[in-house]
């Protein structure tokens, strides 16, 4: 899998926007190479819960976790998919019910949502979100037009969709 391919497939998912998450992807992955891919299609760390485990495939990796600003790791179950497609529609499925609050209309406002979520917060780690966006500057230049980030930031603050911390870190990494 590459960045293109992944965005090109993600562009079919009315839910998601498929740039955040290309992005999200990328880096819950190390660009594809994870065990969590090459043997799950699992592109964003969506976790197993007991109830997937009942009738659906899943794959236990140990994993980095953060809790209180320190880093840890645990075993964890992850749902398993049969291809990228699939994680997709399952991940497109997921923001839709939990995490309504992605706008599918603005990266910067998609990351913001993945703290808003039914059930909390996307991720434990306390860097998540400064760690999409320093992967949406890199990615920027390979899917989007120059100064695209930019534009897309000056929307998600006239449209509210961003807190203060969030706005100081895409300040902080667009510099």
């Amino acid at each position: 899998m590459d960045v293109l391919t992944f965005y090109k497939l993600a562009k079919g998912f009315k839910h998601i926007n498929a740039f955040a998450a290309t992005v999200q992807s990328a880096h819950e992955t190390g660009n594809w190479t994870s065990r969590l891919w090459q043997e799950a299609y699992n592109g964003a760390g969506i976790k197993a819960d007991a109830r997937w485990r009942k009738d659906k495939p899943y794959l236990e990796v140990r994993s980095p976790e953060s809790r209180d600003g320190s880093y840890y790791y645990k075993y964890s179950y992850f749902r398993k998919y049969s291809s990228p497609a699939s994680f997709l529609a399952d991940y497109n499925l997921k923001i839709k019910t939990d995490y309504p609050h992605c706008t599918p209309d603005n990266l910067w406002g998609y990351f913001a949502g993945l703290y808003r979520g039914r059930l909390g917060k996307w991720a434990t780690d306390h860097k998540y979100f400064e760690k999409l966006a320093r992967k949406a500057v890199s990615l920027e230049t390979i899917l989007l037009s120059k100064g695209h980030l930019k534009r897309s930031f000056s929307y998600a603050i006239d449209k509210h969709y961003l807190e203060d911390w969030q706005i100081k870190i895409i300040e902080a990494v667009m510099k």
